[in-house]
């Protein structure tokens, strides 16, 4: 049984194809709000064809009763509750990590060592945000790869990010009005945000089978697990272990052995019920 195919080609995925060349369109001639436009105008498209209904209520207050700061702090400190802990830490790092070094790709954002540029002071905003979003009840604020898009709109510092935040503000009281963009609206950003990631598989050695299978079975198993961190743990477990199959054991960094390890352990972790 074929667990992915292709889907129906109905007007869901001919919007999306739509968007697509609308943003290419505007890309090309160097337009910022390529995607802003290709969202809106898809989900116009869609109001016309019929395919959306208009929200019952446009405005709504924020409920800031039910979740912000209902802290439980000492029921979190059980000792049972510890693998878990472990698990949501590691996957935040490891997916914030592997977000990070994405996008600075994409966005040409190295320093002269091909390393992401402020890569530490990206991850203590980051630990702040998972913080804060955690003291509101919701999920980790962590470090999307979706910020390809504004890198290739022109945003390249943290004014870009200030400002997007600035302009989700007024989402706390339209948002019964933002949820009615469809899903195959913003899909066309996406799959352009996913070629943009695709810039440095082209300085993989796949020539030699201990740097090309890692870096092969990262790039797959994100799109099949949904999951960046997945990909990221079985690159971690890969590299290392075909480095000292092939007698490479000297180019491992002692990092890299810590590395697979964690990820092993948190593998083991998923799979065991408490």
């Amino acid at each position: 049984m074929t667990l992915v195919k292709l889907g129906a080609l109905g007007k869901p995925a001919l919007l999306t194809i739509v968007g697509i060349g609308i943003s290419v369109f505007l890309m090309s001639r160097k337009n910022p709000f390529a995607f802003l436009a290709a969202i809106i105008l898809v989900t116009i498209f869609a109001w016309a064809l019929g395919m959306l209904s208009a929200p019952t209520q446009v405005f709504t207050l924020p409920d800031f009763k039910s979740v912000f700061l209902r802290l439980d702090v000492l029921g979190a400190l059980k000792l049972s509750l510890l693998p878990s802990i472990i698990a949501v830490l590691f996957t935040d790092l490891f997916d914030s990590i592997s977000t990070f070094i994405g996008v600075a790709h994409a966005g040409d954002l190295l320093d002269e060592h091909g390393h992401p540029r402020n890569l530490r002071e990206g991850l203590i905003v980051d630990s702040l945000a998972t913080l804060g979003a955690g003291l509101a009840g919701s999920s980790s604020g962590t470090a999307y790869i979706e910020s390809v898009a504004g890198i290739r709109m022109g945003g390249r510092t943290g004014l870009t990010s200030v400002f997007t935040a600035l302009c989700f503000l007024p989402c706390f009281f339209i948002a019964p009005l933002a949820g009615t963009v469809p899903p195959y609206a913003t899909a066309s950003v996406l799959i352009l945000v996913g070629a943009a990631m695709f810039t440095s598989v082209g300085q993989v050695n796949f020539s030699k089978i201990e740097e090309g299978l890692p870096a092969f079975l990262t790039l797959i198993l994100i799109p099949l697990t949904f999951s960046i961190t997945q990909g990221i743990l079985w690159g971690f477990i890969s590299h290392v272990g075909l480095y000292l199959m092939v007698g490479r054991r000297r180019d491992i960094h002692p990092v890299m052995y810590a590395l697979a390890l964690v990820s092993i352990g948190l593998l083991v972790l998923e799979r065991i019920k408490f």
